[in-house]
């Protein structure tokens, strides 16, 4: 029988190649995998959690502190998430988990949100009453427009044509186009107005102050609908179908769940103290609130509107989380 020897180098391809072919097999595993993006305030951190396990993948450091929003861009690349304390926006590359730039914004950046098409990303900053708009190929700082006092939070249409934003303190929204990056129209009408999300037609706001979520046409800003009996509520989210949205309510350490279509209560779920953030999964079979106090993340079933899963122990205060799957 005659055996075959191959030549040396010829067995150092085919190894190689087995092996490059198990290391992309490892990365698109994990790149299947469904994450949360968490910002701890206290810790300057932000936490990766698998959502498969409900388990901490891996933590960030980040050399600013006071963090608060973040943001997924919608490629999944990159996190942005803002440094009160430095007034700066620091990127995270998801396919490593670490820090590779920071841009520098207005005063006290809050909250962060992307456009559909990941070219641009719209800052709130609390402090110099202005959002900067960051052009994402060059992380570079393009345009800032003056706002409300206290911008608080921010949303983008889901045509990229408007970024909404609201200012807790001048008790408004701006609307600002996204062709000029001015504001075109101020609503009025509120209180405290702090988390928003819009969902088709509709923009859904927290009104911190008057203890209510109010319901707005995108076209106009009137106010459709107003739902009451809420403690301090400070974050709104859609599911992606349009059909329940999820608020959270600061001073009573719950989620309450909603039909968009009746504005009725179908569920009050109570959650870790003070609860900042709420997030709902791109395929709406999940929501994910996290509390500050609580220093907890919870994952909630939307079709039962139960509790599934909490990780205890999720960092020191943390303030807002992003979902990518």
């Amino acid at each position: 029988m005659r055996t075959t020897i191959l030549p040396f180098y010829f067995m150092i391809m085919i190894t190689f190649r087995s092996l490059l072919l198990t290391s992309l097999a490892g990365v698109a595993i994990a790149s299947a995998q469904p994450f949360a993006y968490v910002s701890n305030q206290m810790a300057n951190t932000v936490v990766v959690v698998n959502r498969s396990t409900n388990k901490i993948a891996a933590t960030i450091p980040i050399s600013g502190s006071d963090l608060s929003g973040l943001a997924v861009s919608p490629s999944g690349a990159y996190v942005y998430v803002t440094e009160q304390s430095k007034s700066t926006v620091a990127i995270i590359s998801t396919a490593t988990n670490t820090v590779t730039g920071t841009v520098t914004v207005g005063s006290s950046p809050v909250q962060v949100a992307f456009t559909p098409n990941g070219e641009f990303a719209y800052v709130a900053n609390a402090a110099s009453n202005n959002v900067s708009v960051i052009n994402t190929s060059t992380a570079a700082v393009i345009a800032t427009i003056p706002v409300g006092s206290k911008p608080s939070g921010i949303a983008v249409s889901p045509d990229g044509s408007e970024v909404l934003v609201a200012n807790l303190l001048s008790a408004n929204i701006s609307v600002i186009s996204t062709a000029s990056n001015s504001v075109t129209a101020t609503w009025t009408a509120l209180s405290g107005p702090n988390g928003i999300a819009i969902s088709g037609d509709n923009v859904y706001v927290t009104d911190q102050y008057a203890n209510s979520l109010t319901v707005h046409n995108l076209a106009t800003g009137v106010i459709l609908s107003t739902v009451t009996g809420m403690s301090a509520p400070n974050a709104v989210a859609v599911t992606p179908d349009g059909t329940q949205i999820y608020v959270t309510n600061g001073n009573a350490s719950s989620v309450w769940a909603l039909s968009t279509s009746t504005l009725a209560v179908e569920a009050k779920l109570s959650i870790g103290q003070l609860p900042t953030a709420v997030a709902v999964s791109s395929n709406g079979a999940t929501a994910y609130t996290v509390s500050g106090f609580g220093y907890s993340m919870t994952e909630i079933n939307t079709a039962t509107n139960t509790i599934t899963a909490t990780l205890q122990r999720v960092g020191v205060y943390p303030f807002s989380i992003a979902l990518f799957d």
